[in-house]
């Protein structure tokens, strides 16, 4: 997840985005299942950040340090009673949360965020008289993909490809996996130049799904001259 997405997530958590700008960022939580997953474990790493430093907690945890010293004493073990408010469980639960969530996160496959940086859209000029086609690009180059989405099935005609390949990666982010793969395989099966770039695509659209073998076989497909075959063979290696 990239640091434009943290700072939407402060900024809501904090109650500092405008009306539209917080409509709009709840409408694509409701879209977006892996947006809605990486918000839902910032705001408890944050809510566990704020516990962690209270001072309730830090005398919590002189409190640990004097049990353990009066438990073990020149190696004989002493039995202690003691009591445990409610709230330290919650804060020990917070501590295994964390540091479970750190030990998945270093071992675990890539992300589709850490790949999904989209070039802008640029099909109209400003003031020109398709509006749908103009809602569309701006939708999309604003990352309000299922607006997006919507503009582009209203506009009829979609035989061109560049239309096709942004409607697919829009698909895509709002997880509709069958309708964007089956436009970028139309895409890849044609000569224009957004042939290579639908494997890429479809290959992130597997990613997404936790289809790892899936998208390996795709990234492979991608030849040595196209733009995205660095980046293609950087995550078959983070793949493996």
């Amino acid at each position: 997840m990239n640091e434009e997405a943290y700072i939407r997530f402060e900024s809501y958590l904090n109650n500092e985005m405008l009306e539209q700008e917080r409509l709009d960022f709840e409408l694509e939580l409701r879209d977006n299942s892996e947006l809605k997953e990486s918000f839902e474990l910032y705001k408890e790493t944050t809510a566990f950040v704020k516990q962690k430093f209270s001072p309730e907690t830090t005398e919590f945890k002189k409190n640990l340090e004097s049990i353990s010293d009066g438990y073990f004493v020149e190696g004989k073990k002493k039995t202690k009673v003691f009591s445990i408010r409610p709230w330290h469980y919650a804060a020990a639960a917070s501590v295994l949360v964390l540091l479970g969530t750190w030990i998945f996160s270093n071992n675990s496959m890539p992300e589709y965020s850490d790949y999904s940086q989209h070039e802008n859209a640029s099909f109209v000029e400003r003031g020109a008289s398709n509006e749908e086609l103009k809602n569309a690009q701006d939708f999309f180059n604003k990352k309000e993909y299922a607006k997006a989405v919507t503009a582009f099935e209203k506009m009829g005609n979609l035989d061109n490809p560049e239309y096709q390949y942004f409607y697919a990666i829009a698909l895509i982010e709002t997880s509709q996996y069958k309708k964007a793969e089956t436009l970028l395989n139309g895409i890849r099966q044609g000569t224009s130049v957004y042939k290579d770039k639908a494997t890429w695509y479809l290959a992130l659209s597997k990613l997404k799904q936790h289809d790892f073998e899936g998208s390996k076989i795709l990234l492979r497909q991608i030849p040595r001259d196209a733009e995205d075959y660095d980046k293609a063979q950087e995550l078959i290696q983070h793949l493996k």
